[in-house]
């Protein structure tokens, strides 16, 4: 293993952890902040040594799947950080990147299934480049709502952090349990096993995002 391949599975697991911890602890406690650095953290270096582990294996799919990750993971720490001087030049920012990366997606699906292009065996077919241009889709959809709007108001300011960085946990869990889970013992290795770990991000991400609002209201 590669010292940037070691880096690169260190920081998964660093990210793991530390997202549970982050979902699972009382949000704004200290421990929470704590753990929510450390992920970002995790994530950025995550996101970095796999855009070069993705150029070196000359894997274009876990080249964009990298680039989605860092954009939920930027754009989520941003909505909790939100300043009023900076709204407009940001929402612009997010949403030309965003525009791009779905354009990438779908483009790459058009060209690689109407020429027949061929991908590497560990990699999906290219049916799967649109489905990921979907969901970037749908998170541009919050860019252009952003950017319409201007100025957010602080509870959908944290649906949209809670939203992103529950997203791009679960993207960093899917990764981690399906697509690198032969370092995991073979006792480990069983469907309900892997499968538990990435339900639980998607539940506790959805509930958050709906019970949010209730949650303020009664403050």
């Amino acid at each position: 293993m590669s010292i940037v391949a070691g880096l690169h599975f260190a920081m998964g697991t660093c990210a793991v952890v530390t997202g549970f911890t982050a979902l699972l602890v009382k949000k704004g406690s200290g421990l929470h902040k704590l753990a929510g650095k450390v992920y970002v953290l995790s994530m950025l270096l995550l996101c970095l040594s796999g855009f070069y582990l993705s150029y070196v294996r000359e894997l274009q799919f876990t080249f964009l799947l990298s680039a989605f990750a860092l954009y939920l993971v930027i754009t989520g720490v941003l909505a909790a950080r939100q300043s009023q001087r900076t709204t407009n030049t940001r929402a612009k920012l997010e949403l030309a990147f965003s525009g791009l990366l779905c354009t990438a997606c779908f483009t790459l699906s058009v060209l690689g299934i109407t020429l027949n292009w061929s991908y590497p065996d560990r990699e999906p077919p290219y049916e799967a480049y649109a489905f990921i241009g979907l969901c970037v889709g749908l998170f541009m959809l919050g860019d252009i709502k952003q950017l319409r709007h201007g100025n957010l108001t602080h509870t959908l300011r944290i649906k949209r952090h809670l939203t992103r960085i529950g997203s791009s946990m679960l993207i960093a869990t899917i990764v981690f349990f399906l697509g690198n889970n032969n370092v995991l013992p073979d006792s480990l290795r069983t469907e309900s096993i892997l499968l538990t770990p990435i339900i639980a991000v998607f539940v506790i991400t959805m509930t958050y995002r709906v019970v949010y609002p209730f949650m303020q209201r009664r403050k």
